[in-house]
């Protein structure tokens, strides 16, 4: 027989999950998918099985119910802290970027990445969404860490990096703007901006200028040297041109061309 008292309390606890869940999205600020980490989605799988399992079960107490709601979001929370203030736990939950073409060339690491193996086909598709239909086109293209593309066409500026954020050091970005540590700090000590962890956020821009916000809101600008060339970029600029890794001009087609490859 219909249960009416059983019925309301579902759906009480359901509101209530509802209301809980809207409430944290409120406090954390990020009320939009793009804006949600991988954390989030975990924690809204498990959230939703929490609220989907204890509901229909009358033997978990209300207080109980809303005890394990508390305590995943304390943990969503919780890991959601730790990785905006340590960039080591950033990068292992949300990835690393990394450079797939760059000065017209695809790098050695795209074609090497076991981690993120580079589909071909899905990476033109995501090209051609972006308005890009060859790739003769592009100097640079950048896999961010939220796995969004970064892509600056020929003859366009260069791209900007992100290289301190909330006093922590990026390193990834570091990387992929051929610059370390020991450079950053340097720079850093010149301005005399203070302590890295005074910094809000350090931004190095196409126009080879840092870019620096204190954690008080105070702006400075500085112009920085160019960085060395590192040791990857010389090999893969002076290796045997045989052994190279093909540009994309090299698979071009020269329209009054008329000369024909010889039968093997």
């Amino acid at each position: 027989m219909f249960d009416i008292h059983g019925f309301e309390m579902t759906v009480f606890k359901l509101l209530i999950g509802i209301i809980l869940i809207v409430l944290h999205l409120r406090l954390t600020g990020k009320q939009q998918t793009v804006q949600m980490t991988p954390i989030d989605f975990i924690g809204n799988f498990i959230l939703g099985g929490v609220i989907g399992g204890v509901i229909y079960n009358h033997a978990i107490s209300f207080a109980e119910y809303i005890s394990f709601l508390l305590v995943t979001f304390g943990i969503i929370s919780g890991l959601n802290y730790l990785t905006s203030k340590f960039m080591s736990t950033r990068s292992l939950v949300m990835g690393k970027a990394y450079t797939i073409i760059e000065g017209g060339r695809f790098t050695q690491d795209a074609l090497d990445n076991t981690d993120n193996k580079l589909d071909p086909v899905e990476f033109l598709a995501e090209l051609r969404g972006m308005g890009i239909f060859s790739l003769s086109d592009i100097s640079l293209v950048q896999r961010e860490a939220n796995g969004s593309l970064t892509v600056r066409r020929k003859g366009e500026g260069g791209v900007n990096y992100v290289l301190v954020s909330s006093g922590q050091i990026v390193t990834d970005n570091l990387k992929l703007a051929h610059r370390d540590e020991e450079w950053l700090r340097a720079e850093l000590s010149s301005a005399g901006v203070g302590d890295l962890e005074d910094l809000f956020v350090v931004e190095l821009d196409a126009n080879n200028r840092l870019n620096i916000v204190s954690q008080t809101g105070n702006t400075t600008a500085m112009t920085v040297s160019d960085p060395a060339i590192n040791e990857v970029t010389m090999v893969t600029e002076f290796q045997n041109p045989e052994t190279a890794n093909p540009t994309l001009e090299d698979f071009a087609v020269d329209p009054g061309s008329t000369e024909e490859t010889p039968a093997q």
